[in-house]
């Protein structure tokens, strides 16, 4: 399999959102990721053909930071892209209620026989409201569209606007590939960025706070908790795969933490290729959040996350 990015890639030639067809690169024993992508793209498509009171589309430009889970650094990287005095990058609202992936798990309910045409209002012109039936009745598809972009603008765009930027954006790490691309469909011209890290890095910065004996964290309430290296190692894998399945089609920027500690990206280059002017050094110099490594990890759990991580891991070409 061909790796995404190149660890030995100086930081003059760094190879930052590949443009290589991600898709292929993926064994076959994640190919079951393939149906969620190609269901969800074929929903939006549905959508948008038979809506017959389409809204204009959105012109604007929002930033979407995502992330393969915690502690991967992309806080600092939020806080690096705001140097750029345009950007207003909101971390993670309402976090564990998972907002963005909720309304992609509603759209990717739309299939080629649902719903059907006649739940649709214009696509009924002879309606009797009181002789038809009316059960399952609703706008059209491109109200919806519209109701979901509103929702996103008035929570998200709206307040950063108000407070003198131009520009908006949102650090997730809850935030999956499929949730990028119903953000691409709702704001074409929006722009991403993944950050990523080693998860056997990632998973000992997270049992200094969050995976303490008794602790763990929501990466979606009530029904998905990560509190053991299985549940981690799941979530991981999903969010790695997820993204490495549309970062060419949603021209995602690639930042492996490991090269951006060690200064082996151009971060400024990434930067510029989304839009901004950055200056890394502003941010990058204010230790924000430092957490002291007083608990080791063990072998058995080191040996542990790599094996059940090592597809996905191959993707962003960590080895072990």
């Amino acid at each position: 399999m061909a790796p995404l990015t190149d660890r030995s890639t100086s930081k003059a030639n760094a190879n930052v959102g590949s443009e290589e067809p991600i898709a292929s690169q993926v064994t076959d024993k994640l190919e079951l990721f393939f149906p969620e992508i190609e269901r969800l793209e074929t929903a939006l498509q549905l959508l948008d053909s038979v809506a017959r009171e389409p809204e204009p589309a959105s012109d604007d430009n929002p930033l979407f930071l995502a992330s393969v889970g915690w502690r991967t650094g992309s806080t600092m990287l939020q806080r690096v892209m705001m140097t750029d005095p345009s950007l207003l990058m909101w971390g993670e609202p309402m976090d564990r209620s998972v907002f963005l992936g909720r309304i992609t798990d509603g759209l990717s309910a739309i299939i080629d026989d649902w719903p059907p045409a006649d739940t649709w209002i214009t696509h009924r012109p002879d309606l009797d409201r009181t002789g038809h039936w009316v059960a399952t009745l609703s706008p059209d598809a491109g109200r919806l569209k519209a109701g979901l972009l509103a929702l996103t603008d008035t929570w998200l765009a709206k307040p950063a606007r108000a407070r003198g930027f131009s520009r908006w954006g949102v650090k997730d790490v809850r935030m999956s590939g499929q949730d990028g691309m119903v953000m691409r469909w709702l704001y074409p011209n929006s722009r991403f960025v993944l950050i990523v890290r080693h998860p056997v890095s990632s998973f000992h910065s997270m049992m200094q706070y969050d995976l303490r004996p008794g602790w763990g964290l929501w990466a979606r309430w009530p029904d998905r908790f990560v509190d053991t290296i299985e549940a981690y190692a799941d979530l991981w894998n999903g969010l790695a795969i997820s993204w490495a399945n549309v970062a060419s089609r949603l021209g995602v920027r690639i930042v492996r933490y490991e090269d951006l500690i060690s200064g082996e990206i151009d971060i400024e280059g990434v930067g510029s290729s989304v839009g901004l002017k950055l200056q890394p050094a502003v941010a990058m110099d204010q230790k924000v959040g430092h957490n002291a490594y007083n608990r080791p990890m063990t072998s058995e759990d080191r040996d542990r996350i790599n094996a059940l991580t090592a597809n996905a891991r191959e993707l962003f070409s960590y080895a072990e």
